[in-house]
C-alpha cells in the first residue's frame, strides 16, 4: 500500500478546504482501515466548509473531514472483530461513544457525554482511505446498491425522526427538503402516513419530495392550514420556518426538532406550550443500533429508494464543484468517489 493518500482538509479556522495528499492513516487497537470506496456530502460538511459557528466550535483543524462512507475493510486490527472480517462493506455510524458514561449505560449512546464524531472530531471519510473503531462500524448487507449504503446515516436520522413521532395514520408537515427531510418523506409514507406535505424553496427538491413520497409539496403554508396537521417535521434549521412549525401544528399536535438553526429561536410559550398542549421533541442522530436495523430493513424491502435522491456523483478533486451544487439548491445527494 502506498503511504499517502489524497483527502480533502479542513486546514485552517476559515472558510474553504484543500485538496491535498497527506499519509494514509494506520488502524490502532480496536479499529479497521477501509478503502472508502463512496462518501456522501452532508449539509454539516458544508457548515464545516463555510466555517460557521458550529464548525467553530466542533472543529480543530487540520481534519480529513466527511462521515457518511461505504467502504471494504483492509485491515483489522482487534482481538475481538465481531463478525467483521477482511473485504466487508462497511459504514461508519459517525457518534463514537465511550461505552462508560450515564447515557451510554441506559442506551444512549448516540449521545454520550464523552462524544467523539467521526469526521468531525477525528480525521473522517473525503479521503482513499480512513480508520473506523469496530465499535461504531456497521456491516453492510451486499445486496444493498453501494452508492446508497453511502447514504444511510442521513436516512437513519430520518428513520429515528420518523419513529418517534409515531406518524401512522397522521398528517404529516416536513419543513426543508433536503436529504434528509426527504428521507422523511419517504419513511412517513413507509411508515404509515396518512397524508405526507413537504415545505422548501427550491422547485427541484419539490419535485424531489414528490418522488421520495410527499403527497403535495409547496414553498410555504398556506394560512388556511396552518393549524391542521398532527405532526411537523422541522428538518430545515431555518428560524422562520422553526417559528412557523408551532402555528402549523393543531391543538395537542407533536413537533419534532431535527434541523440545527444558525441563530436563536423565540417561542411564546404560554400560547403554544400551554394554550395548544404541543409535545416538543427533539433528534440528535441515531439509536445505535436499533436505527440502522431499521434502515437496513427499509432498503432491503425496497420500501424506500435512496437512488431517487442521489442526483450527482463526482470524484473526490472535484469537491469545491460538489460544494457548489449542494449551495444551488438543485441537488439531492452528492456522492463522492476517491
Amino acid at each position: 500500500m502506498k503511504d499517502t493518500m489524497r483527502a480533502v482538509v479542513k486546514n485552517k479556522p476559515e472558510p474553504g478546504v484543500s485538496i491535498t495528499d497527506v499519509p494514509v492513516p494506520e488502524a490502532k487497537k480496536d479499529e479497521v482501515l477501509i478503502k472508502v470506496i463512496k462518501a456522501s456530502i452532508c449539509g454539516t460538511d458544508i457548515g464545516i466548509y463555510d466555517w460557521g459557528d458550529w464548525a467553530k466550535g466542533h472543529i480543530t483543524p487540520p481534519i480529513v473531514i466527511g462521515h457518511e462512507v461505504v467502504g471494504e475493510i483492509l485491515e483489522i486490527n482487534s482481538d475481538d472483530p465481531r463478525d467483521l472480517k477482511i473485504g466487508d462493506l462497511v459504514s461508519s455510524e459517525t457518534h463514537i461513544y465511550c461505552g462508560q458514561c450515564y447515557q451510554c449505560g441506559v442506551g444512549n449512546a448516540h449521545i454520550c457525554e464523552n462524544m467523539k464524531l467521526f469526521g468531525i472530531s477525528r480525521d473522517g471519510a473525503f479521503a482513499e482511505y480512513a480508520t473506523l473503531p469496530i465499535a461504531t462500524t456497521w456491516k453492510n448487507d451486499p445486496t444493498i446498491p453501494v452508492d446508497q449504503m453511502s447514504v444511510q446515516e442521513p436516512l437513519g436520522n430520518a428513520v429515528n425522526v420518523v419513529t418517534t413521532a409515531n406518524v401512522p395514520g397522521k398528517r404529516v408537515l416536513i419543513y426543508g427538503l433536503g436529504p434528509t427531510g426527504l428521507c422523511a418523506a419517504a419513511v412517513a409514507k413507509a411508515y404509515g402516513a396518512h397524508v405526507v406535505t413537504g415545505i422548501d424553496p427550491s422547485k427541484f427538491r419539490q419535485n424531489l419530495g414528490k418522488e421520495m413520497g410527499c403527497d403535495e409539496t409547496f414553498d410555504a403554508v398556506s394560512k388556511e392550514r396552518l393549524g391542521s396537521f398532527d405532526i411537523v417535521l422541522e428538518m430545515s434549521g431555518n428560524k422562520q420556518a422553526t417559528e412557523e412549525a408551532f402555528e402549523a401544528a393543531r391543538l395537542c399536535g407533536t413537533i419534532i426538532a431535527f434541523g440545527i438553526p444558525k441563530e436563536k429561536i423565540c417561542i411564546d410559550w404560554g400560547k403554544y406550550m400551554i394554550n395548544k398542549e404541543l409535545t416538543i421533541k427533539s433528534i440528535f442522530g441515531r439509536m445505535i443500533w436499533d436505527t440502522w436495523h431499521r434502515t437496513s430493513d427499509l432498503l432491503l424491502s425496497k420500501k424506500v429508494d435512496l437512488g431517487k435522491i442521489i442526483t450527482h456523483e463526482l470524484k473526490l478533486e472535484e469537491f469545491e464543484k460538489a460544494m457548489e451544487i449542494m449551495k444551488s439548491g438543485e441537488a439531492g445527494k452528492i456522492i463522492l468517489t476517491p
